[in-house]
Formats: structure tokens, C-alpha cells, sequence
């Protein structure tokens, strides 16, 4: 069976939304090869059957906002079981040339989009893209904007992948003058120690938390930076929450506060979720120190354990007291 009979024997309710669009902007407009036409011919069709109470129904679709009586008429074929090799019979028997170009494929077509992903350093990263055309369909991968050298074929192989490698990633495919853009696949590269016994392979479809957060004990106006991580594809989002409740604006897989307060302090954890699957990361105390909580007897022992930054500050306090 050829790829035309398959074409053809696809049913015209599953027709793509903008080749429908374009096929019923024709009809509309057409008084002597339009919609009416088309009608009168499937009438006389027993398959399908189009009444004259048919008719009627769809020519009451111009009295709506943005009505089309071409695409009730196509929506009642559709419903019978007409096929796109029977509509393009209908319309090559009314006549309607332009009507029957709305029907051919697109010159070029991507089937297949490209998937964002979190990965390991060291491991293979693989990007596909593929796509159809009328004549042979030539790929090139890109990096933001710049080309990825020796990247001609459908799938982006970079083994290994290294931390230099993140980004985003896109393909333009061309068959003939035509061409397309895939849409843009991010790849996120994490430098992980991978113990002896653990495997991180073959996570197609699956998440596996990689780096969990740590317990930390900071002073005031310290950085507060928490880290998590997961593998997977596609690519997993992230949630932070502060004593169960989600922070705002924590959607990275890196929390960072720059200057820490005692507000700041409580359990964290990470939400990490895919399309598909959700699991959360180890629950880990923070906790803030105020120096002006610190008493007299401690003043020793305090200013040998400060950070460096900090010392200036705390003496001056030390010298008030």
C-alpha cells in the first residue's frame, strides 16, 4: 500500500486543524464551486447521505459569530465516515481546484520533536528530529544560535555528554526550498558522583533523584544555597517548600538566598515532577543564627568561629560591650 492510499483512507474528522481552516475559507467563499456544491454531490452519495434538512442546518451557520456552513457540511461527512480520498473524489468532481490543494500534505513536516532532558556527566545524550517531505529531508542542529559541527542527521548524538553541553538545542530540517524549525529542547548536565553499584541508565520516562538537598547552620547575612536533582526525560521541574508550604519564585533546581535572615531558617524539601510522575527529595533543617543572640561567656569562643566576613562586625560589637 503506498503512502498516498494511506492518506487517502485517513477519515476527515482527523484532519489537521489549520488544512481544515484553509479547505473551509475556500468554500465559504465560493458561490458556484463552494460548500452548496459539495453538498448537492454527497447527497446523491447512499454512503453518506446529506439531507436536505442537512443543508439547512449548515447554511444557518452564518447567522453565528464566525459561522462556517463548510465546516458543518465537513464535520456531517466526517461523522458518516468520509475519507479524505472521497472528499478530494467530491471536490475534483465539483471542480474546486484550490479546494483540493487544501487537502495535499505539507512539502515538509516534522513528526518527530526533539525532548528535553536531564542528564549525568559522562553519559551519551541523543536528540531526535524527524520529519517527512517531497523530496529528501537534510537536518542541521543548533546551539542557541550556533551550529553544532558534523550535527546532519535526524539524531543529535554528543558521547560524552560534558557540563559544556547544557543549553538549548534546536533543529531546522529542509526538503527542497521548504523548511521548519523543531521546537527548542533543553539539556541539563550535572556533575554527579556516581557511587559504586548505582546506575543511572536507561531513565527514558523516569525520574531518579541524583543530588539531595543539605542540612545547613548559617549566620545572619549569610548565602543560603540548597541544591537538588534529578534524571530523566523529559526534563524534571522543580518546587521548593519551606515548612511544607511552597516558596514563590522557587522553581530551580538550586534555592538560592543571597543575605539569609532567621526567617529563613525551618525544614526544606524539593517537589520534583514530570508529566508523568512526582517524588520529593530528603526534608533538611536550616537553621539561622542572630550574633546579637550570642551571650557574654561565649564571646570567645564566637569570634574563633565566625566566618571571616563577619569578624569585622562582630568585634566592633565585642569592643561596645
Amino acid at each position: 500500500m503506498s503512502d498516498s492510499s494511506l492518506e487517502r483512507s485517513t477519515k476527515i474528522n482527523l484532519l489537521k486543524e489549520p488544512a481544515v481552516k484553509k479547505l473551509c475559507d475556500v468554500l465559504d467563499k465560493s458561490s458556484k464551486k463552494g460548500w452548496r456544491k459539495l453538498g448537492e454531490i454527497v447527497g446523491n452519495d447512499r454512503r453518506f447521505r446529506v439531507s436536505s434538512d442537512d443543508m439547512e442546518m449548515c447554511s444557518l451557520k452564518v447567522l453565528e459569530l464566525e459561522g462556517s456552513p463548510s465546516r458543518m457540511l465537513l464535520r456531517l461527512m466526517g461523522e458518516r465516515g468520509c475519507t479524505t480520498g472521497q472528499l478530494a473524489d467530491y471536490l475534483l468532481t465539483v471542480g474546486n481546484s484550490e479546494a483540493l490543494q487544501c487537502l495535499k500534505p505539507p512539502a515538509l513536516q516534522i513528526l518527530l520533536q526533539p525532548q528535553s532532558v536531564a542528564l549525568i556527566s559522562g553519559h551519551n545524550l541523543r536528540l531526535s528530529c524527524l520529519a517527512s517531505g517531497r523530496s529528501p529531508v537534510q537536518y542541521q542542529w543548533f546551539k542557541t544560535k550556533e551550529e553544532v559541527p558534523n550535527s546532519f542527521s535526524a539524531d543529535l548524538v554528543i558521547s560524552p555528554v560534558h557540563l559544556k553541553d547544557a543549553g538549548f538545542y534546536i533543529c531546522r530540517v529542509n526538503s527542497g526550498d521548504a523548511f521548519e524549525f523543531s521546537r527548542w529542547a533543553q539539556v541539563e548536565v550535572m556533575d554527579v558522583t556516581v557511587s559504586c553499584g548505582q546506575s543511572y541508565h536507561s531513565l527514558e520516562g523516569r525520574l531518579k533523584m541524583v543530588i539531595q538537598p543539605q542540612s545547613q547552620r548559617l549566620y545572619v547575612g549569610e548565602s543560603l544555597q540548597l541544591e537538588c536533582g534529578a534524571v530523566g526525560r523529559p526534563i524534571p521541574r522543580y518546587q521548593w517548600h519551606r515548612n511544607g508550604v511552597p516558596l514563590s519564585n522557587a522553581t530551580k533546581r538550586k534555592l538560592m538566598i543571597p543575605h539569609s535572615i532567621q526567617d529563613h531558617s525551618g525544614r526544606y524539601r524539593c517537589e520534583i515532577s514530570s508529566s508523568t510522575e512526582r517524588m520529593w527529595s530528603n526534608e533538611v533543617d536550616i537553621v539561622i543564627d542572630d550574633v546579637l543572640t550570642i551571650g557574654e561567656g561565649s564571646s570567645a569562643f564566637f569570634l574563633n568561629s565566625i566566618p571571616d566576613h563577619l569578624y569585622g562586625k562582630c568585634l566592633f560589637i565585642s569592643l561596645c560591650w
